[in-house]
């Protein structure tokens, strides 16, 4: 998680009974138009992200978060490749924002 789902934001409190770790997402950007009030991420080979990886989502709370990211319309759920602190590459699901969105706002 990048946005407003990470510790000390705005809907933190859906994810706080879970285990985290810090992590970077290579080979993308945060994007935070002031218009928008919540950040979002696009792909940038020259870049990369500061996030969270949380850990033992079931698919009741993913589906509780693709209702509230607007999974399908607003943002897609997909898989990406991400580096936690002192391990290897692991796949994590981030929330990519759907065409639309990046047009209205870059």
């Amino acid at each position: 998680m990048y946005g407003t789902l990470q510790h000390g934001q705005s809907r933190h409190y859906i994810l706080q009974h879970l285990k985290f770790e810090k992590a970077v997402l290579p080979k993308y950007r945060k994007v935070s138009p002031p218009s928008l009030g919540f950040p979002f991420i696009i792909r940038d080979e020259n870049s990369q992200v500061n996030g969270e990886i949380y850990y033992g989502l079931d698919d009741e709370l993913f589906q509780s978060l693709d209702l509230i990211e607007g999974e399908g319309s607003l943002y897609h759920r997909i898989l990406v490749k991400v580096k936690p602190q002192n391990r290897q590459e692991i796949e994590c699901f981030v929330y990519y924002p759907d065409k639309r969105l990046i047009n209205s706002y870059l």
